[in-house]
């Protein structure tokens, strides 16, 4: 076991024994090995415990730590309590990170000491098969904006300094299933995010990962937490589907009725317009946040123009407002131009019809 180590992995698992192989292996043979490696077996009724003292027995670096079942959170609190390193990395006991990933981490951290929390990109695995890979942004401000609308650091991914943790109190008991976001929305006020722009983490979805539990109870909770954080934020009270329908034009799915459009859509301009004086941002982010909310208030314009089309065209004349380059040819403008085209049309055979007695 090391005893000073310059970084700790904290890993909950709980029943992972199908995947978890891969997963401690891929941290064993990091190319960084000033490692300790905190493994909190969450009360697993497979093989998880047998497996992770095998491995306890081959590797000084692992520390294992068994509690009855108790849920992710209070594994991870106990894992990040236990931390000794200077840097806590995450990892998940179904996932694999890619061997550089804690060096190359560990190099940009040291090298950038406003940065508190540093993830990267990663590439989803299903059915054990890669698919797309989810690029977040890079720009600390571009990251803070894009917390209004959804998880903009790949949370198993990160590398955080453990003293920010430490400030935060690490995880809140009351952030079911959206432990990362509740995270994020309290470090966001003490210290910068950013995203390595390289794939160096996999993240698998499969029927037993946490990712796929309990939906409503983390779209309930996250727009809850989402209220309070712009309250806090910027002293806005939220109206309930406004806060939802910001989450919506993230995840989905469409907004089903005008009044939700509008409130959303008003919404984002709000906090553009607030975020942009509030924080002292680089050219390059202003334009990256500018043209984020352009598009998201495009995209609502969108779906009400299948409701209304007076509505429709105030609102997309609303985000040329927030960025011009939405005239350029794009996906959204065809699909508006035939849309708010197809409303008229209708519109123009109801006039026209003759009436009837």
């Amino acid at each position: 076991m090391i005893s000073n180590p310059k970084l700790s992995v904290v890993m909950p698992a709980y029943n992972a024994g199908a995947y978890l192989r891969d997963a401690v292996s891929s941290i064993l043979d990091q190319s960084f090995r000033d490692f300790e490696f905190i493994i909190v077996n969450d009360g697993s009724s497979d093989a998880t415990a047998s497996i992770l003292q095998e491995y306890e027995r081959i590797d000084s670096r692992i520390r294992v730590f068994h509690q009855e079942n108790q849920g992710m959170i209070a594994a991870l609190n106990r894992g990040c309590r236990l931390a000794r390193g200077k840097y806590i990395a995450r990892m998940d006991a179904d996932d694999i990170s890619y061997p550089d990933r804690l060096a190359k981490q560990l190099t940009y951290l040291e090298a950038h000491p406003a940065i508190g929390i540093l993830g990267t990109w990663v590439r989803k695995l299903k059915n054990d098969v890669p698919v797309e890979p989810w690029c977040p942004p890079t720009l600390p401000g571009v990251l803070r904006w894009e917390l209004f609308f959804g998880v903009s650091v790949a949370h198993p991914s990160i590398l955080m300094r453990r003293t920010i943790g430490e400030r935060l109190g690490f995880y809140r008991a009351d952030a079911l299933h959206v432990e990362d976001v509740d995270l994020w929305f309290r470090a966001s006020a003490i210290t910068e995010f950013s995203n390595l722009p390289e794939i160096l983490y996999e993240y698998r979805v499969w029927h037993g990962g946490t990712s796929q539990m309990d939906q409503q109870i983390r779209r309930e909770t996250h727009v809850r937490f989402l209220r309070d954080f712009i309250r806090y934020t910027f002293q806005i009270d939220v109206p309930l589907e406004a806060a939802l329908g910001l989450r919506q034009t993230r995840v989905g799915p469409r907004c089903q009725d005008l009044r939700q459009i509008r409130l959303t859509a008003s919404l984002v301009r709000t906090l553009h317009k607030h975020f942009l004086e509030k924080n002292d941002l680089s050219a390059k982010e202003r334009r990256e946040i500018s043209w984020d909310a352009a598009k998201r208030v495009a995209s609502l314009a969108l779906q009400a123009s299948r409701l209304d089309a007076g509505t429709s065209f105030s609102l997309f004349t609303q985000a040329l407002k927030l960025d011009y380059r939405l005239l350029a040819p794009s996906a959204i403008m065809r699909g508006l131009d035939r849309a708010i085209s197809d409303r008229m049309s209708q519109r123009l055979a109801v006039d026209s019809a003759p009436a009837t007695r």
